[in-house]
Formats: structure tokens, C-alpha cells, sequence
């Protein structure tokens, strides 16, 4: 079924079914023009994330922040609200001196049994450079030096529909400290940079990757 997400300035147009706020699934419920961008993929429904045309501030839609916290919004809206939400992941890009770039093989997570760059998700309250080198440290034991920012890469996933903003970070590594696999990584492994991006698991961080290296 199609549904519709209306949103802009954090409020969420919904209209009221059996007693729980809804999306309008006809255009007919909908007094306004609007534009479609996109599309969610959640479970079976097929949810159009879109964007309203108005003359003025909606402030009688529902606020999204206030949309988990509603019995009284039904779980579909629950739900995509939180996929719209991005997700925030950083990785570092650490090269040797043969211009091979360093690869880990996670144990678990949505790149396990994958090649990816060293990295992960932003935990609460950190900077994006704090998390890289939170991630690196638990990944290949080793706490990575000269950080630079070179790209901050977005796009929607494929599988899931979440947005994805990845930082990349390029960074080197201490002389004379070893790099070793920790609980979570099952290898380590230095890769050429084209048979690199061939090796990543996952296309969003492939086609970041691939950005950031020009960098």
C-alpha cells in the first residue's frame, strides 16, 4: 500500500483513522501540493517521503520528535520517522607506505564476514573525530595519529532505506606499534586501493570510499 510522508520543518502531516494518526494513503487526504522524493522501504508498505508546498509554518501537524512518545500514532509513522532519522558512521582511511589502504573483517554488525575500512557508528555525546579513534582502537588495537577530515559522504541505503552520513577520516598509524585484530574483527588485512573498493562489503561505504580517496 502506498502511503504518505509529508514533513518539513520537523512536523509530519498525519490524519486521524480508528483512533491513531495515520498517513494519508489518498491524495484526495491530502489539501495541499506536494512533491515526491523518495521512496522508505518498510516491511511491505511502501512509504513516499515527500515535501510539501505551503504558505506558512504548519504548527498544528505533529512534531517528529513527539511521534515515539504517542500511543495515539500508529506504528507504521512510528517507524519510518525513525528511518528517517540519519545515521552517523565514521571510518578512517589509514595508508602505509606502499599506498595500501588498511581493511577489517568484522565478526559481527551489518559489514560482518565483509571487508570495511576501520570504523563504526558515532556514540552519544562524541565528536566525529573522537569516534574514529574510539573505533580504530577497538578494532586493531592501535590508537591512529595525524587525523584529517577529507570527505563527508551521504547517501540512502539500498537495503534498508536508512541515510547514511559517513565521515572519513584519513589517519596513520604510530611507528612501531602493531596492529592486531581485537574480539570483533576476525582479520586484518592490507589492500590495494582498486582491489579495496572491489573488497567492501557495503556499496554505500564502497561509493564513499571511492570519493574520499580522490581527496
Amino acid at each position: 500500500m502506498k502511503q504518505y510522508y509529508l514533513e518539513t520543518d520537523g512536523r509530519v502531516f498525519l490524519i486521524k483513522e480508528n483512533g491513531l494518526y495515520v498517513f494519508p494513503t489518498n491524495i484526495e487526504e491530502i489539501p495541499f501540493s506536494f512533491t515526491e522524493k523518495r521512496t522508505i522501504k518498510l516491511e511491505e508498505q511502501r512509504i513516499i517521503y515527500c515535501e510539501p508546498e505551503l504558505d506558512k509554518h504548519p504548527s498544528d501537524w505533529v512534531h517528529k520528535e513527539d511521534v515515539p512518545l504517542r500511543d495515539d500514532v500508529g506504528r507504521v509513522v512510528r517507524k519510518a520517522v525513525n528511518y528517517s532519522l540519519p545515521r552517523i558512521v565514521v571510518e578512517a582511511i589509514i595508508r602505509n607506505e606502499k599506498d595500501e589502504v588498511l581493511m577489517v573483517k568484522p565478526s559481527r554488525g551489518y559489514n560482518k564476514d565483509g571487508w570495511t575500512l576501520p570504523g563504526g557508528f558515532l556514540v552519544y555525546g562524541e565528536s566525529p573525530e573522537q569516534a574514529v579513534v574510539r573505533e580504530a582502537v577497538e578494532e586493531i588495537s592501535v590508537e591512529p595519529n595525524n587525523l584529517k577530515l577529507v570527505d563527508v559522504f551521504s547517501a540512502i541505503g539500498k537495503q534498508n532505506s536508512y541515510q547514511w552520513m559517513v565521515f572519513f577520516y584519513r589517519a596513520q598509524l604510530p611507528e612501531s606499534e602493531e596492529v592486531k585484530p581485537s574480539h570483533e574483527i576476525k582479520e586484518i588485512k592490507w589492500f590495494q586501493r582498486d582491489t579495496a573498493v572491489d573488497a567492501i562489503h557495503s556499496p554505500v561505504m564502497r561509493q564513499g570510499f571511492k570519493q574520499a580517496w580522490k581527496k
